[in-house]
């Protein structure tokens, strides 16, 4: 059994047989036509043609069937002519006419195959450029194709976006708009191509045209805000970018406008900015009146400290002198007196003590606000042992446990915290009265750097945190006379002393459960 390929060699071998066999048989019919032509030209009496005659056969067969089948028919051509037609008849001869009409046979079958070859091989080159044109065409059509395919999958994707797009030639018109462009400004894309965008959107620019142009030659982008008007005339704010296209020599032939409707952050800028400068003039108004109500609020403060000086100055004579009287009467008529005009005398003089000592508290007040701080560097430890020192006396048959730890370097009026640290190391030692063991602890915590914390812990009768805020006001008391006495402004005189210095106070506390006041104070940057 025969192979496929065995199949294609022998049917193409028998084409070639059936070509060979037809392009030799041409070049033998060719002269056989030519000697029956030639026969009949010689019974018409022209036999000078009949040259002539084998002279087209050969020519016919050179231009028909190749050179091959040429060179038969220029063999059987000089044969049958000698044969036939030159004398003697039906015989072959080679006289000196033979050779003759055989060396023009020779060079016109030449002349012929030569022509022919030429022909041939100028028919084959344009055949070539033929089908390497054509093979050209074809791959540039399918170049075109996919590239028609490419844009068209691209003007798809950007229909998808919500933005617009389209692309206008350098003379404005418009050549492609996406459907965001059609949702935006209600032109469809039939009606805004071939139209001058600027025209169409009547736009209104951030900035001189020309300036626009410069800058997107210069650097092929451009980006900023216009106003557009849509379709049924809504004016609208765009931010706009610009992509300039170039083509392969570097010469621009479109540009690519995308644009994103602002209009509404816009209103809102504009309303922001409104109400920012609303508020701004509001806040200019209410700081005058603060700034006028804290001035007279000063004035008034001065005021009240004048007069509380000047009362508790006034005060103290008078004071004193019921004190003086009294202890005088109570010295030189004691015996006169009974029991209970005694007793009454013994109430007018403790309560001319009092008095007296809540005048010089008050005086003491006074004074604090008037005095001018002398800030220096202050050894807060250094100052609390000498006031625990100073305060031994009160603290003489009392079991007491002191706990005085490392303390800071802060910035201060010594005097001043002096009296801060003597009031709250005072109040320390008169609330723990009744404990048994009394436990006082002085310590300081690591806080923010630029300032010091330092406190003061008891295991005192403590107080109740809602009333903290009553704690340092002038004249509050959260403990009976009879309990506890005291004049209720030491601990004011704390918190405005700390004030001044541009500190914090603050206390934490339960009832039976004793006490810790805080006092933050700034820093400084060395160390005793």
């Amino acid at each position: 059994m025969k192979t496929p390929g065995q199949v294609w060699e022998r049917a193409v071998t028998a084409r070639v047989s059936k070509g060979a066999i037809a392009r030799y048989g041409f070049a033998v019919a060719s002269v056989a036509v030519a000697v029956a032509a030639g026969y009949l030209l010689n019974y018409l009496g022209l036999d000078e043609t009949v040259f002539a005659v084998f002279m087209f056969a050969i020519a016919a067969t050179s231009w028909f069937s190749g050179s091959l089948p040429a060179i038969v028919a220029f063999v059987l051509s000089a044969l049958s002519f000698n044969f036939f037609f030159t004398p003697p008849p039906y015989r072959v001869d080679f006289t000196r006419t033979d050779f003759a009409y055989s060396s023009a046979f020779l060079v016109f079958a030449g002349l012929a195959i030569a022509s022919d070859t030429m022909r041939r091989r100028a028919e084959a080159a344009v055949r070539q450029s033929r089908d390497e044109l054509e093979l050209r065409v074809i791959e540039r059509t399918a170049e075109l194709k996919a590239s028609e395919e490419i844009l068209r999958e691209r003007a798809n994707l950007l229909d998808l976006t919500h933005d617009t797009i389209f692309v206008r030639r350098m003379d404005n018109v418009i050549t492609y708009w996406n459907r965001g462009a059609n949702e935006l400004y209600g032109w469809s894309s039939h009606e805004a191509l071939g139209r001058p965008s600027h025209a169409l959107l009547h736009t209104e620019f951030s900035e001189a045209l020309e300036q626009i142009n410069a800058k997107l030659f210069q650097t092929n982008r451009w980006e900023g805000e216009l106003v557009h008007a849509t379709r049924d005339g809504r004016r609208l704010v765009v931010s706009s970018r610009w992509s300039l296209q170039r083509n392969e020599r570097g010469e621009p032939f479109a540009i690519l406008e995308t644009n994103t409707d602002i209009t509404e952050r816009k209103r809102a800028e504009e309303a922001l900015r409104e109400s920012r400068d609303e508020l701004e003039v509001k806040v200019k108004e209410r700081t005058a009146q603060l700034s006028k109500a804290n001035e007279e609020l000063q004035s008034v403060n001065k005021e009240l400290e004048a007069f509380a000086y000047s009362v508790s100055h006034d005060l103290r004579a008078p004071v004193r002198h019921i004190a003086g009287f009294g202890e005088l009467l109570q010295k030189h008529a004691r015996d006169a007196l009974d029991e209970s005009s005694r007793r009454h005398l013994g109430l007018i003089l403790d309560s001319a003590n009092r008095m007296g000592t809540l005048v010089d508290d008050l005086l003491a007040f006074s004074r604090i606000g008037r005095a001018e701080t002398q800030r220096t560097t202050v050894n807060v430890e250094r100052l609390v042992r000498s006031v625990v020192a100073d305060n031994a006396p009160d603290a003489q048959n009392r079991n007491i446990e002191w706990q005085i730890g490392e303390l800071p370097i802060c910035q201060g009026d010594p005097s001043m915290l002096r009296l801060v640290v003597s009031n709250l190391v005072s109040n320390a030692l008169k609330f723990t009265r009744t404990r048994e063991p009394a436990r006082i602890e002085i310590g300081s915590l690591k806080h923010r750097p630029e300032e010091v914390v330092f406190f003061v812990k008891d295991n005192g009768v403590g107080f109740d945190m809602k009333y903290k805020d009553k704690l340092f006001g002038v004249f509050q008391r959260l403990h009976s006379q009879e309990a506890f006495e005291g004049t209720g402004i030491g601990l004011a005189t704390v918190q405005r002393i700390v004030h001044g210095h541009a500190g914090r106070v603050w206390a934490e506390g339960a009832i039976d459960q004793g006490a810790i006041f805080y006092v933050a104070l700034p820093a400084t940057k060395g160390r005793l």
